[in-house]
């Protein structure tokens, strides 16, 4: 049979057809479509789990050849500094091809255990003339040594006295409060297994090896019971830190989720949140607080009373933290975060991303020059510099998403700038504002450590305790404090004179014991700062002069 026999020999039946074929057509060019956007998306994501698995997290944008830079072109005194020098170039090529060797002297205040390597009394004679040989001389060498910690038994002696003729009371001094409950244990192994808990990430399992291998071996439902009692110790240190984080200006928000037990779930557990509140610069302080879900009522019961700046991501605008507030608190987003999406989106729109990164790099370049500004300075720079380049960036995203699909990491790039814009570009109001909440990632960094070696929270119960530990030493280690000293001296201090936590802040306690503050932290990120001020330099002059270069070829 031929196929004319199945071709409608009238006009209608013909336009059916056609309009069939038209219709089928378009739904399978629509199916396409979609199927291509979700493969390009599907491929994007799992080109970003790739490099979270296997690749470098770093997030560090460079230009790329034919990338023109925002700012005026450079100067001819500019273009001479930019050259460099023969001889200092020759002095930076010896000091990275250097390898440092370790100290020059060990620490002086560590004791010396001398231990004598001598020649045996049979080989102490002249092998030519058989006399005794003479000592003239030695050579000593210094190697650090390592011994298990060490556990004392402290025993309290408390005397009585009485008259002999039995005349009055006897009289004898109360023993000091014991830190837990039962009083086994001393504010130093109290102080040691909270900072081995919450500042060196062992979970409790661990610590019964560490403290076996000094003779002490205790049950893990002690060492809980230990970490309670430190934490009820600690809780109204822990809620001074929150009034004085409440009573500031400005504080950064963010959170991280746990694994917490729950009996009564099916599976057994279930999510609940950390939140870190990092005080300004006057409130010195990091606070977490523990909640079982992320709804917004537990940053709104935290922040009831807070009057000021949030630095936070987006999910405080729309999970509506703000909702409520009457205009006490103000949103300011983290351009890290929109930064961020368009790093994500290189694989798959290098071009564009790259210059959405270029956008984000001018600004971040005006934030590195106004490092030592003053606040007014700051705002200055920024009014006169920043704002045209966020109008420029806005014009820009604005073009794109014309174009863009909605569903691909670009798009959803372009749709977080532009519709958190107001909260991203408002830093530019305030030169106290930080340009991103970088610093509360990073304060919150430990405790997502120490969440990958104890791996959940044990009850709804421990959470609140779990934060009050946190908070104190979070806070101590923004000091660069000797967590040990200091937990030791504020349990001790809390024990027997409760009312003067003034004193057991982190940095007034600092000032009083200089002695346990850890200067080489401080000296470490001095020297990381200023390297990465002297690159950021370099590639600036060397662009200056690229530029300079391509302008003169046109």
């Amino acid at each position: 049979m031929s196929m004319d026999a199945f071709l409608p020999n009238d006009l209608e039946a013909c336009q059916r057809e056609l309009s069939l074929a038209r219709s089928v057509l378009a739904q399978t060019a629509m199916a396409c479509e979609e199927q291509q956007v979700q493969i390009e998306k599907l491929k994007a994501e799992l080109e970003l789990f790739q490099r979270y698995l296997f690749g470098r997290r770093r997030e560090r944008f460079v230009d790329s050849p034919g990338q023109g830079r925002l700012f005026d072109p450079p100067s001819a005194e500019e273009l001479a500094a930019a050259e460099p020098d023969e001889a200092e170039e020759e002095q930076t090529i010896a000091r990275r091809n250097r390898r440092g060797h370790g100290w020059g002297k060990l620490p002086a205040h560590l004791p010396r255990e001398e231990v004598l390597v001598d020649v045996p009394e049979s080989e102490r004679t002249c092998e030519c003339c058989g006399e005794p040989l003479v000592r003239i001389g030695e050579d000593r060498t210094e190697r650090v040594d390592c011994r298990p910690a060490k556990i004392v038994i402290k025993v309290l002696v408390t005397p009585k006295y009485a008259c002999p003729k039995k005349h009055g009371k006897v009289k004898q001094r109360e023993a000091p409060p014991a830190p837990v409950a039962g009083g086994r244990f001393d504010f130093g192994l109290v102080a040691q297994v909270v900072t081995s808990k919450v500042a060196d990430h062992l979970p409790l399992y661990r610590q019964q090896d560490v403290l076996a291998r000094s003779g002490l071996e205790l049950s893990r439902s002690t060492l809980c019971d230990i970490l309670a009692g430190a934490a009820e110790l600690l809780a109204p240190l822990a809620s001074l830190l929150k009034q004085r984080v409440l009573a500031g200006w400005f504080l950064g928000a963010d959170d991280t989720p746990v694994r917490l037990l729950d009996g009564t779930h099916p599976e057994g557990v279930r999510t609940a949140r950390f939140w870190l509140y990092r005080g300004c610069d006057e409130a010195p302080y990091n606070v977490f607080d523990f909640q079982e879900s992320r709804s917004r009522d537990g940053p709104q019961e935290f922040l009831e009373t807070f009057q000021g700046w949030v630095k936070v991501d987006a999910y405080g605008v729309e999970g509506g933290v703000y909702l409520g507030s009457g205009g006490r608190m103000r949103a300011s987003c983290c351009l890290a975060h929109a930064r961020r999406k368009f790093d994500e989106a290189k694989s798959s729109h290098p071009t564009l991303a790259a210059k959405a990164l270029g956008f984000f790099q001018q600004l971040y370049d005006l934030e590195d020059q106004a490092a030592e500004f003053s606040p007014e300075a700051r705002y200055v720079l920024r009014q006169r510099e920043a704002v045209p380049h966020l109008a420029m960036l806005r014009t820009w995203a604005d073009e794109q998403a014309e174009s863009a699909p909605p569903k691909l990491k670009l798009g959803v790039a372009l749709g977080y700038l532009r519709n958190q814009w107001d909260a991203l570009s408002n830093y530019v109001e305030d030169g106290r504002l930080p340009i991103d909440n970088n610093a509360t990632e990073r304060d919150l960094r430990a405790l997502t450590i120490g969440r990958k070696n104890w791996l959940f929270i044990g009850s709804p119960q421990a959470g609140p305790r779990a934060a009050a530990l946190y908070t104190i030493v979070a806070s101590a280690a923004r000091h660069d404090l000797d967590i040990w000293a200091y937990l030791r001296d504020a349990l001790e201090s809390m024990a027997s004179r409760p009312d003067e936590l003034a004193l057991l802040l982190p940095d007034a306690w600092a000032k009083t014991h200089p002695e346990s503050v850890r200067a080489y932290r401080g000296r470490e990120r001095e020297a990381q700062a200023t390297a990465k001020r002297e690159r950021r330099e370099r590639r600036r002059a060397l662009e200056r002069v690229r530029n300079s270069t391509i302008s003169k070829s046109r």
